[in-house]
């Protein structure tokens, strides 16, 4: 061996086994100044999710700032880990050093809003970090690769139709911190609006950073379509590319971003403001522990770091309504002459119109009317609640819902054959029979294949294309042709829609969400008809959802939903944590909350797991996640303590 070292084998003596020289111990070079790490270590369990003190070698001290990710050696093992302070002295005596320095991740800033969202939805530092930061790569190091591209003309009025839209873009160009909510003007493009925005906020600023939230890979296309200069955050990219956009954030070259929900977290220099459309769109919610929200994010950013927030939508939701009832955010409208034009437009189903249109009709005269004389001016969009062919079904005798005895939805084995081959779709009998006794059914909810199908008979000749989720449809020409759509696959027209037709305008389902939903689906099928486009609305004319599109008036409806709400003591006017797991966990955790919190308890709902409601004034729900940290940071001790999911604060229940 070299240098006289030796093995020695079990047997061998002790004077033998003394010979052998022992490892030289690595010594390692501290940092001078704080030389103390306080890091946040990447660990399974809740009660170690906590600081733990490691030594800065010199090597990597300029490696090692506030916000870095470091692999440190913890329980034997390597881990990764995030700076979260550096100090000059800690309180053990024996502290092991940083093994190696990984690279950026958050700033200052977005360390203390990962710590607030964590805080907020009850979670795992870690696990924030991780939607958070992308994970490094190295085809992502950072290298300049932008191509010059030609700036587009912006559209010098996209604000014109609204009521206080010069006014916020005079805010936004004096650099004042803007909080506001925006509802569709009819006839209206989001992106050139938004567009608008960031234009304004650069006049002030040149150098302002801009965070621009939504909800889709479609979205991202059409903003960067008319703002060039941004950076692309989102899960959407590959590994390497998104954590190269990443690092030219980070390092300051990129001011504006475009992303989904991950963005709100950017590490955006100088941020001066954060734009978000479609608020109410489900992809802002993620579905991983904690299961926080950007537009709750959006908000304690908004709040924290003393920035512009500007959220719109096509339709405005309960949320952001009662942001501009507290006074926190200023409600922007369409002017009168603008909703006063959409207003003459608007075709419901009044009692005249359905005297001559059988309640049957699948398609009411009235649809059958517009689609008619508007199809050779241009294309037609019609909006429908799902998608498939006739994805559900009434007993023509009683109106009851067509459903098995196991709580299957009743299908239609042949299309061409109605009221035979009922099946059920989850345990497969045949033979339906209503509890009324009928056996006749008829389509509850027109999926847009079939819709497609018959409107294709009907105008014979004229294209008809389907858009939805399978098969999505973003941009029509202006030719004469018939669009069917369902929720959010509505494409968009050149020179807009020549009418709009929604049908299917009856709630569908049962949540706490779904006349939200209905509005939305309305709004955003209306908002893509050209100026004067006849819109049809088939649900019944005197329902809250109706009465809001055709007053062109979202912000009404909200503050309609906002009281009910509150009657009930409902979000938002609430919070809530909804618990999952066995019942006797839920219910222990439940009952220790309600010692410390003044909570309202509803359920368990049992079913293969058990979930119970706490619901608290919203004054009291910082306290309530709180409280519920501390419980499950204490039952994480114990292995023995089932698991128990928390949601603070869930769209829908």
């Amino acid at each position: 061996m070299d240098q006289g070292d030796q093995l020695y084998l079990l047997a061998d003596s002790a004077v033998a086994r003394k010979k052998v020289k022992p490892a030289a111990k690595k010594v390692v070079e501290i940092a001078e100044e704080n030389p103390i790490a306080r890091v946040r270590v990447n660990v399974p369990v809740s009660h170690l999710d906590r600081d733990f003190d490691y030594l800065v070698p010199a090597a990597i001290d300029t490696q090692c700032r506030v916000g870095d990710r470091v692999r440190v050696r913890f329980s034997g093992k390597l881990a990764d880990a995030i700076v979260v302070d550096r100090i000059a002295e800690s309180e053990f005596t024996k502290v092991a050093p940083i093994e190696r320095a990984i690279g950026p991740a958050l700033t200052p800033e977005t360390l203390d809003l990962v710590r607030a969202v964590c805080d907020r939805y009850v979670g795992m530092f870690w696990d924030v970090v991780r939607a958070a930061v992308p994970n490094k790569s190295t085809a992502g190091e950072y290298r300049r690769t932008t191509i010059e591209k030609q700036v587009p003309k912006l559209l010098l009025n996209a604000w014109a139709s609204y009521s206080h839209g010069s006014a916020l873009l005079e805010q936004l160009k004096r650099g004042e911190c803007v909080r506001a909510v925006w509802a569709s003007a009819p006839a209206s493009l989001w992106w050139e609006e938004m567009a608008q925005l960031v234009h304004s906020i650069q006049e002030s600023d040149p150098e302002a950073g801009v965070i621009l939230l939504v909800p889709d890979a479609s979205s991202i296309e059409r903003l960067v379509a008319v703002i060039p200069q941004s950076v692309i955050i989102s899960t959407h990219l590959g590994q390497g590319e998104r954590y190269r956009n990443f690092l030219e954030v980070y390092s300051g070259r990129g001011r504006i971003v475009v992303g989904t929900r991950s963005a709100v977290f950017a590490p955006v220099e100088n941020l001066k403001a954060i734009i978000m459309w479609d608020d109410f769109n489900d992809a802002y919610g993620d579905a991983h522990a904690p299961y926080w929200d950007a537009r709750e994010v959006a908000a304690l950013r908004s709040h924290r770091s003393n920035c512009s927030l500007i959220v719109g939508g096509f339709s405005r939701s309960a949320t952001t309504q009662s942001w501009c009832a507290s006074g926190w955010c200023q409600s922007i409208t369409a002017d009168k002459p603008a909703v006063d034009a959409v207003r003459a437009q608007v075709r419901t189903l009044t009692d005249t119109a359905i005297e001559r249109d059988p309640h049957q009709s699948r398609i009411p005269q009235l649809a059958w009317q517009a689609i008619k004389e508007s199809l050779p001016s241009g294309p037609i969009l019609v909006s429908v609640g799902r998608r498939g062919y006739i994805p559900a079904f009434l007993c023509t005798q009683c109106g009851e819902r067509a459903m098995c005895i196991c709580g299957g939805a009743i299908q239609q084995g042949n299309k061409n054959l109605p009221g035979e081959q009922l099946t059920c779709c989850r345990c497969g009998a045949g033979g339906w029979r209503c509890a009324c006794g009928g056996t006749q059914i008829k389509a509850l909810a027109i999926g847009a294949e079939r819709t497609a199908e018959e409107l294709g008979r009907a105008f014979a000749g004229t294209p008809v294309v389907w858009s939805q989720q399978e098969h999505v449809v973003t941009n029509v020409d202006s030719q004469s042709r018939i669009v069917v759509a369902t929720q959010g696959a509505e494409p968009h027209a050149e020179n807009g829609f020549a009418a709009v037709v929604v049908l299917d305008m009856f709630a569908q389902s049962i949540s706490l969400t779904t006349s939200e939903s209905l509005v939305r689906r309305a709004f955003s099928a209306a908002v893509r008809g050209r100026v004067g486009a006849p819109i049809v609305l088939t649900g019944d004319p005197g329902q809250r959802e109706s009465q809001a599109v055709a007053r062109w008036d979202s912000p009404w409806f909200a503050g309609r939903e906002c009281l009910d709400r509150s009657q009930a003591q409902l979000p938002p006017s609430s919070r809530v944590a909804v618990l999952t797991g066995e019942r006797a966990a839920v219910l222990a955790v439940a009952t220790q909350v309600q010692e410390s919190v003044t909570a309202r308890l509803m359920g368990p709902i049992d079913g293969e797991t058990s979930t119970v409601f706490l619901i608290v004034r919203r004054a009291d729900g910082n306290e309530l996640s709180h409280t519920l940290g501390l419980i499950m940071r204490t039952r994480s001790v114990d292995p023995k303590n089932s698991f128990v999911r928390i949601n603070m604060d869930p769209r829908d229940f």
